[in-house]
């Protein structure tokens, strides 16, 4: 075969765009494991091909331009963007995930995501490999193209890499634009997310959000100079009672809404009411409204506040990509044996990976649960309570001399609430009120008596163990009864996010209580401590691990003892409000308040990325 000289630029460029966008295509191929709908669906969505495939020809071109051989701009060019697309797919496979800017960024521990030993590869990568080289070889061999000089390919350097600046700056950082394009999926799933709206175009958005700035003046020898000053001595050898924290799902005390009447006979909160008045009751404060119920996770086992992390989209995929230090490996540090119970899919919010480096030593999800899934739209409360149980019951059987501790979602009473007549008239339904609001209240309600239900199971029966149990319970946010508070507003509750501080606080106000059984309560007794019954502290959600370990005694961690003297000067922290040790709630901070508040995220970096958890296995 004779060889194929190309005199004219133009022409070279022209191909450079088009071996791109076939780059781009067998890039999505191989990241959506070989599925032709989405690069159908890429196709369909000229835009979205465009936006994943720019990053590549700009590549391409700038190294046309500084080699002047075509063969050159598509093998170096494309290999690394086949390269990423590869270990996105392996991840996506091994650790169900996609590969994110922060896998990178941890350097060595980025290396455990995969093992080459455990990559899947397959005959359509390897054709795909083969292919590719063949290709660079043909266009080595058989295509000759006429050297630039080198004046038009400095000029053709220069205006690749300022075009290319000016993209990432503009293009690649807006996500309000990456928003708009449609998810097919789950919103909560990254994999979907990424398969959607194509994993080149996914990575650079967030190379700007992945990394939580350094805050000014940070130095990890600073921090733990200022975690020194709460050093106490540990406490061995002191009998802990059993833990089991529940998050339960968009938890509302309605009956405490003034408007609300229910029907005789109706009382959605008839165990709740009862457990709380023989318990330790109160209310935090949490940073989320309606949804992102991982914030609440987050700041509950991590004691961090969302409100001085800066505006991410969610700390569990921006964050945690490491081993951190956590509520956890605390607990498995005295000895606890942990577990981290979510009944939903494993890849929600990446509770499959963020568990494991929270530090559970055992996790489960839906698929571990022997349930009817045909009719289950969202696991009830009642299900998740005995499977928790039976994990419960194995654990005393098996590490009889280990306390036990364990986290568990709930999700059954999970918006959207439906706006129709679903056959439960718990609540009196007024004539002032419009019938969709009313329904879709309604019909939360009814789900509250289902979750109230277990509750009262499940307190049942951790009075029936002979041993000593604690149980915290709390919930995530408030439910999303319509949009823009319709349904709050159907009560005349005083609620909104640019009201005035009643409203404000009561969007994000959500119970929470602590109580105990009988054989944990003579334990606590007996060691000195008084079991709290009665009023608890209005408190922000990241010190509700803090409340917990007052309860039962546990004084002896460094970060925490911190948190208790910041909660002496801060009990309520959100982003426009702090409520002051004075009791007063101001959105403007001395220079005191200031100086502890800088502090605070000193310690919240040092703690997320600096802090070793080793001495705590």
């Amino acid at each position: 075969m004779r060889k194929i000289y190309i005199s004219k630029n133009y022409i070279n460029i022209i191909a450079i765009v088009a071996f791109s966008f076939a780059l781009s295509i067998v890039g999505v191929q191989i990241s959506s494991v070989f599925s032709l709908v989405v690069v159908w669906r890429f196709i369909k969505s000229p835009i979205l091909l465009i936006m994943n495939t720019l990053p590549i020809t700009m590549f391409m071109l700038f190294v046309f331009f500084i080699t002047s051989r075509l063969w050159a701009s598509f093998f170096f060019g494309g290999t690394p963007f086949l390269i990423f697309h590869f270990v996105n797919r392996f991840k996506i496979r091994l650790r169900h995930e996609p590969f994110v800017p922060a896998d990178i960024y941890l350097g060595n521990e980025s290396t455990k995501v995969i093992n080459l030993s455990q990559l899947p590869f397959n005959a359509k990568l390897y054709a795909l490999i083969a292919l590719f080289v063949l290709f660079s070889l043909f266009l080595l061999i058989y295509i000759k193209s006429k050297p630039m000089k080198l004046l038009p390919r400095s000029i053709g350097v220069l205006l690749t890499v300022v075009l290319s600046i000016f993209l990432y700056n503009t293009a690649y950082s807006s996500t309000s634009f990456y928003n708009k394009f449609k998810i097919y999926g789950s919103q909560y799933s990254q994999i979907d997310v990424v398969n959607s709206r194509g994993f080149i175009y996914s990575f650079l958005i967030k190379t700007h959000t992945f990394d939580l700035p350094v805050p000014e003046g940070y130095s990890p020898s600073d921090s733990e100079n200022i975690l020194s000053k709460y050093n106490v001595e540990k406490e061995d050898n002191v009998k802990l009672p059993h833990i089991i924290a529940i998050m339960s799902e968009a938890f509302l005390d309605i009956d405490k809404v003034e408007q609300i009447e229910f029907n005789n006979g109706y009382n959605p909160l008839e165990n709740f009411n009862k457990i709380t008045a023989q318990s330790y009751y109160g209310k935090i404060v949490t940073t989320i409204f309606g949804g992102g119920t991982s914030d609440s996770e987050f700041s509950f086992l991590t004691g961090h506040s969302k409100t001085t992390l800066s505006d991410f989209a969610n700390p569990y995929i921006n964050l945690i990509r490491k081993d951190t230090y956590a509520l956890p490996w605390i607990l498995g540090s005295k000895g606890y044996k942990t577990t981290g119970f979510h009944p939903g899919f494993p890849w929600f919010y990446n509770r499959y990976n963020v568990y494991d480096y929270l530090g559970f030593q055992n996790i489960f999800f839906i698929d571990d649960m022997d349930i009817d899934r045909e009719n289950t739209y969202y696991v009830s409360d009642m299900d998740t309570f005995k499977f928790l149980l039976d994990d419960f019951d194995n654990h005393l059987n098996n590490y009889p001399d280990n306390p036990y501790f364990n986290f568990t979602v709930t999700i059954e009473n999970h918006g959207p609430y439906a706006n129709y007549d679903m056959g439960n008239p718990e609540i009196i339904k007024k004539e002032s009120v419009d019938s969709e609001y009313y329904h879709i209240v309604n019909n939360y309600a009814n789900g509250l008596m289902s979750c109230d239900k277990a509750l009262g199971y499940l307190i049942e029966q951790l009075e029936k163990i002979n041993e000593p149990v604690v149980l915290l319970y709390f919930s995530d946010h408030l439910p999303l009864l319509g949009e823009n508070f319709s349904g709050y507003k159907a009560m005349n509750y005083n609620i909104g996010t640019s009201e005035d501080l009643e409203a404000y606080l009561n969007t994000y106000e959500t119970p929470y209580f602590i109580w105990s059984n009988n054989l944990a309560k003579n334990l606590l007794k007996d060691q000195g401590k008084i079991p709290f019954v009665g009023k608890a502290p209005y408190i922000s959600v990241h010190y509700m691990a803090l409340e917990l370990f007052d309860y039962i005694g546990l004084n002896d961690t460094e970060y925490f003892q911190y948190l208790r003297e910041l909660r002496e000067e801060f009990p309520v922290m959100t982003s426009r409000f702090y409520k002051t040790r004075d009791g007063i709630f101001t959105e403007e901070l001395n220079q005191y308040q200031t100086e502890k508040i800088n502090e605070y995220k000193l310690l919240q970096y040092y703690m997320l990325f600096d802090k070793d958890v080793e001495s705590l296995r």
